[in-house]
């Protein structure tokens, strides 16, 4: 069965990244990835920083990962953020589900296929809120809605936020864009389009 939700390992090249900072001459190890991501030289040492600490980095970055999630560079949030999904193991989900609500982090896909890395309910109030501002119609829905309805629909199916919410997504269920209809169909046939 197809679900909207990724299921990665997180697990990236780790001799690509490995080569690149041979070629730059930087030890690779955890503290001159946290270093880098301390100094921000440059978006690129940034980024391959980022996924070093992937393999090699331990909880001990996740501090420092979160200091660069808000950074301008649109690949630098969504990496950080799924490299402290890798590193933290659902215990930050609390952190990745307020950034939904966070204006200037713009990623709110990665925010949410990092959560999705080790769900669990810690960003239940945050993606509760987050998907009643946010999903209007199913028409228009954006990629991480559909995100948010699947962790909506496997952990608060009896919410009567939820029940609200999944009524006007059933409304117009027929709007919502085909592979979503049938990854929630499948997964869900209790909650969606049945009415």
């Amino acid at each position: 069965m197809e679900s909207l939700a990724p299921n990665w390992t997180l697990d990236d090249d780790d001799e690509m990244v490995k080569d690149y900072f041979v070629k730059i001459n930087r030890p690779y190890t955890e503290d001159t990835m946290i270093d880098i991501l301390k100094n921000q030289p440059d978006r690129f040492s940034l980024y391959w920083a980022i996924l070093a600490l992937r393999k090699i980095g331990t909880k001990n970055s996740i501090e420092y990962l979160k200091n660069v999630v808000h950074y301008k560079n649109m690949d630098i949030q969504g990496t950080s953020v799924l490299t402290i999904a890798k590193l933290a193991d659902g215990e930050e989900n609390e952190f990745l589900g307020e950034l939904l609500l966070d204006k200037e982090f713009k990623q709110k896909w990665y925010a949410m296929a990092a959560i999705f890395f080790k769900a669990n309910d810690r960003p239940l109030p945050y993606i509760l809120e987050y998907g009643t501002k946010k999903i209007k119609n199913c028409k228009n829905m954006l990629e991480a809605d559909g995100l948010v309805i699947t962790y909506l629909a496997r952990y608060a199916p009896e919410n009567i936020e939820c029940q609200k919410l999944f009524a006007k997504i059933n409304k117009n269920f027929d709007s919502m864009p085909p592979r979503a209809q049938k990854c929630l169909k499948e997964e869900f046939p209790q909650i969606f389009g049945n009415s």
